[in-house]
């Protein structure tokens, strides 16, 4: 039997109910808007804090509201239209009542007390509650509903509530005895220094989750083998779900890259598996009865077809009682788009020659810097989990890029260095491979492809520093700037003697008054290394450029992260015209006989807002292509576009560019 989420291209919304929604839910309504979106999958709540049927268990609280249609005439009406449904499941938190009869199974912070949060009372992933009594919940609703997926919200270990605030990891006794049986340690507390413990408390949660998700899939792919199951990654199997989404605390500006980062690293990590990333209707908690812009959230879904990933819509209650329906015409648009083209879209993949790897314990600014270039100067690239990178293949990428990456697995680590001596380039920056998996330090230097010999010491106070560009043939953006400006920690490091260094640290120095700023030492120290091995390079950029363009965006380090790309591990960016606000992927058939190319307009993300795009006109793309195409088509205009064929590059004119365009190549 095939699983039914791999022979469908599915357009996902999640009604995420809230108790009162049952009073009046109408079976046949719910179908009515769904088919009025194009949507085939739907995500509604079931168990859990609430149990949204009548419920035999006495540790599961039953909703006083289902007055309306009853969750089996909603997905018996679902499945009569061909719309598959998904259980929302949340297992975090019980209802006060229950955790007065079942008080050992609460979560408890470091002085001692149960988190509460109006009257819902957090839990332990390690109490007995999570251990055994959730499977007995989930026993229950799949065997009395047919529900086609399973979906576990806020699984795992977790330390905020929803106002924001932080109360520690959980000090239950069941937590205590099983850290200590694990290491023979105390839980670290709030105030405790001891980062070696930490470390361990980091392990601990990884290796106690492994057990408990192997645990849980396996008794429901029992009980129920057709059933998708969400974010039960290490399976390869089901699918990924993700948010998109703003937060009224979270830094500014808006991450604009949202749902491709998601996409992406599913997509190319996970390709067995459904990739849905979701565009998240609300503003933030407190705030869920309010849209972000209808722009914001086309962006996100243009973004997740382009990345090859399914589209996915959440929002707080009803489609029929929502309280802002501000984004629905946009948002059915692309549903309807993708529902007249969804062939085109099915069993593609990525033609990207580059990965990015997004580490465990991430750097995100450098991570993300990384993926701003990347995606700005027309790189068509994935993005590699630690996990899954180890098993993938790689023959088809020409560099693969190591932001910041310091906790690296030793098979990982080989892996790199086999893939360089075979011919390929790894480009790593910061402390990439300073520790092991475990984030533990490593004593010795672990990618010999760097050609690092041994780290003398790591200097944060580089304000006022730079480095000197002498060969402007490798840094060709550089003809008329003589510097690189460095904020951030710098990596002192011993090369080999084969190893090549480029620029020249100017170590900081005097910057006021006016008079006095000037420099008078430059190093041989140097900003980028570059060493052979075996018949590939690697290259070592010893600072942190995508954390520092991340957060200031001057194209003085965009710039030096370009060429490093380009002139150094020898990639090739698409060409054409396309400015850097527009975002271009390349996707192909599984019978390789078509090409896939979208370009996603970003224009309208201004400051911290999102706008309509600025429409373009006449942009053109080029790129290598083997064989002379037999047409190029737009699927958004419906209408063939000028080309050419020369020398083995095709060059496509794009008459017209709103928020997005995908255009088959065959």
């Amino acid at each position: 039997m095939s699983d039914w989420w791999r022979s469908r291209t599915w357009r996902f919304i999640q009604t995420n109910l809230r108790e009162i929604d049952m009073l009046d839910i109408d079976a046949e309504r719910v179908v009515a808007d769904m088919r009025s979106f194009s949507a085939n999958v739907l995500m509604i709540n079931a168990a859990g804090i609430i149990a949204s049927y009548p419920t035999a268990l006495p540790f599961q609280f039953q909703s006083p509201y289902l007055e309306g249609d009853s969750l089996q005439d909603i997905i018996a009406a679902c499945h009569a239209a061909d719309i598959r449904v998904i259980a929302r499941t949340d297992f975090s938190k019980v209802r006060r009542e229950i955790h007065e009869r079942y008080p050992h199974w609460a979560s408890v912070t470091e002085a001692g007390n149960v988190i509460d949060y109006n009257g819902d009372v957090q839990v332990c992933v390690n109490g007995e509650y999570q251990q055994e009594y959730v499977l007995q919940i989930v026993e229950e609703l799949l065997t009395t509903h047919d529900f086609d997926g399973i979906f576990f919200n806020m699984a795992g270990y977790q330390t905020h509530d929803y106002s924001g605030r932080h109360h520690g990891i959980c000090h239950c006794g069941n937590c205590r005895d099983l850290f200590r049986e694990m290491f023979g340690l105390d839980l670290p507390g709030t105030q405790d220094g001891r980062e070696a413990t930490r470390r361990k408390y980091r392990v601990f949660q990884r290796r106690t989750l492994e057990g408990q998700r192997r645990r849980v899939y396996e008794f429901i792919t029992d009980l129920r083998p057709e059933i998708a199951i969400a974010n039960h990654r290490e399976f390869g199997r089901g699918f990924n779900r993700m948010e998109a989404n703003t937060a009224i605390g979270r830094a500014l500006p808006h991450w604009q890259y949202a749902a491709s980062e998601n996409t992406k690293w599913a997509v190319s990590s996970y390709p067995e598996m459904v990739s849905s990333s979701s565009s998240v209707d609300f503003i933030d908690f407190p705030y869920r009865h309010v849209a972000v812009s209808p722009h914001q959230q086309a962006l996100r879904l243009a973004q997740n077809l382009a990345n090859g990933g399914a589209l996915d819509y959440y929002l707080i209650g009803r489609l029929d009682n929502h309280e802002d329906r501000s984004a629905f015409d946009a948002i059915k648009g692309i549903y309807r788009y993708h529902a007249d083209n969804e062939d085109a879209y099915a069993n593609t993949r990525s033609m990207a020659s580059v990965a990015l790897l997004r580490p465990d314990n991430v750097n995100t600014a450098e991570y993300r810097g990384w993926f701003r270039v990347l995606t700005e100067n027309h790189f068509p690239f994935d993005v590699l989990t630690p996990d899954a990178a180890e098993s993938l293949p790689w023959a088809s990428y020409r560099a693969i890029i190591l932001p910041d990456a310091r906790c690296l697995s030793d098979e990982l680590a080989e892996r790199l260095d086999a893939h360089v001596a075979e011919g390929g380039a790894v480009v790593a920056s910061g402390q990439t491979g300073s520790r092991d998996q475990d984030d533990e330090p490593r004593s010795t230097v672990l990618l010999r492809c760097l050609g690092i010999e041994r780290v003398e010491r790591v200097r944060d106070d580089m304000q006022s520093s730079y480095f000197a560009v002498e060969d402007k043939r490798a840094f060709p953006s550089f003809g008329d700037t003589d510097l690189v400006y460095v904020d951030g920690p710098y990596v002192y490091a011993v090369y080999g003697d084969d190893t090549e260094r480029h620029l020249k640290l100017i170590p900081p120095h005097n910057f006021g008054p006016p008079e006095r700023c000037y420099y008078e030492e430059v190093t041989g120290h140097p900003g980028v290394a570059c060493t052979e091995h075996g018949d590939g390079l690697g290259v070592y950029i010893p600072w942190l450029p995508g954390a520092l363009f991340h957060r200031q965006g001057h194209l003085n380090t965009a710039s030096f992260m370009a060429d490093v790309l380009t002139s150094l591990a020898g990639i090739e960016p698409i060409g054409g015209s396309l400015p850097a606000s527009v975002e271009v992927t390349r996707f192909e058939s599984g019978d390789h006989q078509s090409q896939l190319v979208h370009l996603v307009n970003g224009t309208g993300h201004f400051g911290v807002s999102f706008y309509a795009p600025i429409t373009m006109a006449d942009l053109t793309i080029e790129f290598a292509a083997d064989a002379r195409p037999a047409s190029v088509r737009s699927l958004v205009a419906q209408s063939d576009y000028p080309w050419t064929w020369t020398d083995g590059s095709l060059a496509i004119t794009v008459p017209r560019l709103e928020l997005f365009d995908a255009i088959v190549i065959r």
